[in-house]
């Protein structure tokens, strides 16, 4: 499944007038930044600065059993590639529900409403790419913000997403 998302990339370099011979540089120190929130680990692997702005991935491994999910947002300036690594999701994406489990790749398109949710037992994990990059940098801004306070209102943790949002165009939708 890894092939497929080397070959996505390499095409849409492929067609890129500003796409030179040098190697994406994947050796920074700024790769592997990981940040605790909410019982999800968030993990930048790859930023924008090492793709020079056209990708970046991110890994997210939700740590306790039972259901857990990111909930219904927007993204105004990137698509996704989603890779189920492990465990069971249900995704929203615009009016569909899809189901899927380890080694599953959806394709997600900008400006339509999704969330996903992991489910059953055990650990799960997704990795992200970002096209292009750019919100990976949401993950670093809001894990540097985090308290791990558990008297936190829902209130405060909603006002800090949205005023992250305006920075990277996101909208995060609360019912």
């Amino acid at each position: 499944m890894l092939i497929f998302l080397y070959c996505r990339i390499m095409a849409m370099n492929a067609n890129d007038p500003t796409n030179t011979s040098e190697p994406f540089n994947f050796d920074n120190e700024q790769a592997y930044q990981l940040y605790d929130l909410s019982k999800m680990d968030f993990r930048i692997i790859l930023t924008g600065e090492q793709t020079r702005g056209k990708y970046s991935i991110l890994e997210i491994d939700f740590l306790s059993d039972g259901d857990q999910e990111v909930p219904l947002h927007v993204h105004s300036r990137e698509n996704l590639v989603i890779y189920v690594m492990e465990g069971d999701f249900l995704f929203r994406y615009g009016g569909d529900v899809i189901s899927s489990s380890k080694d599953k790749i959806l394709i997600l398109d900008k400006d339509i409403p999704h969330s996903y949710r992991k489910i059953g037992k055990g650990k799960g994990s997704l990795s992200i790419m970002f096209i292009p990059a750019g919100f990976e940098h949401f993950f670093k801004d809001l894990g540097l913000t985090h308290h791990h306070d558990s008297d936190r209102e829902r209130n405060e943790e909603q006002i800090l997403l949205h005023l992250l949002e305006k920075k990277y165009g996101g909208k995060f939708v609360f019912g």
